[in-house]
């Protein structure tokens, strides 16, 4: 998966009401635990969330809408403290103690809905959480209002998830509709808005658009670094991406830079979600810069890191698994990578489904591998399987449906089939064309122009060799 993934937790603060029974434990326990969550040590809030659920069972009984939010104040810090299939169970027997207490609109029915989406977002279990992120909107949006904090939070959330579902256009609009409301009701330094600037800016880098990106994340990493510290691992999230949009925009130097800030703030942090993404990003730039060692040690950490905190069907495990792979590639280990990349494969098709763009750079790479090996037929078939998912799940003139079309055209000519690959570089080298009239800033016209002249040799070649053909 992509880095720097961002996800906004609606945490309200209430009053517990009166009782025939003295409920002053309850209210110090949920004061006590919510005091222990904002100081981020959610192993000792878990026991009072717990023990005051239990006591406002025992006095209010187990449909009471009060046990039902106590739950979630439980799951909320058993989900922070790692134990996802465990908080799920809680937000599960929340929501229904809140269905059977609390009317079809009631305000904490959204909340429920909102965390229970969000646990399911972080299994990987995305379209679920779609849904459930979907129903808390239109809850929240129906009983609070349609620009409430509540139900902007919740379209973040949604936004998030379709992100992770590869609806990359989809999830650009929710967050510059959020940023507008933000923009007008926040100040400038507020944490809300550096939050939707960061996430906007993350599809934006997934939409190809990184000089648009860099605009919006360097206002969300100015905003974390004066609220939070350079050292914050928010402000830290936000440099990894800013660092993906420095090197797509050819200024690797100033990448590299920024990527080992983010990465050594993070170690620091003992973040190891956030650091395993950005580890995968900094064995990606390194591969660029020919840095193949550290590369390589960074890739290992990645997937070590992710393996050990996330689901085994996790995407983002697959994620890992397909940047070690692109690492032992680029080593000359074409024999490593092959069953890295048919992990990674069956891992993001079974989690996420078939025609997911994640799995595009996984079949660009087996492409790639097989043709290493001297498996041209099968070769030839991943690469047609990039370039079909390509042109179903990325905007015209994208960049990786670019060298998708290019790869399969390539591979084509090599395999003395020009005439089949000829029009597949004719289209890539027509979309390269468009992409540099539109081109801002000399480093990606530079990368361009290379890429131009490439393509161009290739076409020729592949022209001239299907004119002359037996």
């Amino acid at each position: 998966m992509r880095p720097g993934l961002i996800l906004a937790l609606f945490l309200t603060l209430w009053a517990v009401p009166a009782a025939a029974q003295d409920p002053a434990r309850i209210q110090s326990d949920v004061r006590e635990g919510q005091r222990l969550m904002a100081e981020g040590r959610p192993a000792e809030a878990e026991p009072l969330f717990a023990r005051a659920a239990a006591d406002a069972r025992t006095l209010w009984g187990d449909s009471s809408p009060d046990a039902g939010s106590l739950l979630l104040l439980r799951a909320n810090a058993v989900e922070e403290l790692g134990r996802l299939t465990e908080a799920e169970g809680l937000y599960r027997e929340a929501l229904a103690a809140l269905e059977r207490a609390t009317d079809t609109g009631h305000p904490r029915r959204g909340w429920a809905l909102n965390d229970l989406g969000l646990n399911l977002h972080r299994q990987g279990r995305h379209e679920e959480a779609r849904q459930l992120l979907v129903r808390a909107v239109d809850l929240r949006a129906a009983s609070e209002g349609p620009d409430s904090p509540p139900t902007l939070t919740s379209l973040n959330n949604l936004a998030s998830i379709l992100r992770a579902l590869g609806r990359f256009q989809e999830s650009a609009d929710i967050q510059r509709r959020i940023l507008f409301v933000r923009e007008a009701t926040l100040s400038p330094d507020d944490a809300d808005l550096a939050l939707t600037l960061n996430n906007l800016g993350a599809v934006l880098l997934d939409l190809d658009r990184p000089a648009e990106a860099e605009t919006v994340l360097r206002r969300a990493a100015e905003i974390r670094s004066h609220a939070l510290g350079d050292d914050a691992p928010l402000t830290a999230q936000t440099l990894t991406l800013l660092a993906e949009a420095l090197a797509l925009d050819g200024r690797l130097d100033a990448a590299w830079t920024m990527q080992v800030r983010a990465v050594e703030a993070l170690e620091r942090a003992d973040a190891p979600i956030d650091l395993a993404a950005a580890l995968s990003a900094h064995a990606d730039l390194a591969l660029v810069l020919g840095r193949r060692d550290e590369a390589l040690a960074a890739a290992e950490r990645a997937l070590s890191l992710r393996r050990g905190h996330l689901p085994a069907a996790h995407p983002d495990v697959a994620g890992a698994l397909t940047v070690l792979a692109d690492v032992h590639l680029s080593r000359g280990r074409p024999d490593l990578a092959l069953p890295l990349l048919e992990e990674a494969l069956a891992l993001t098709r079974a989690s996420l489904g078939p025609d997911h763009v994640d799995a595009l750079r996984i079949l660009s790479l087996l492409g790639l591998v097989e043709g290493e090996l001297g498996h041209a037929d099968r070769a030839l078939a991943r690469l047609g399987e990039a370039a079909a998912l390509a042109a179903a799940a990325l905007p015209p003139h994208h960049l990786g449906r670019l060298a998708t079309t290019a790869d399969l055209g390539a591979a084509l000519a090599a395999a003395r089939r020009p005439e089949e690959g000829l029009p597949f570089l004719r289209d890539a080298g027509a979309d390269l064309i468009l992409r540099r009239g539109g081109t801002a800033r000399a480093g990606a016209a530079d990368r361009e122009r290379r890429a131009l002249r490439h393509l161009w040799r290739l076409t020729v070649t592949a022209a001239w060799d299907a004119a002359h053909a037996d």
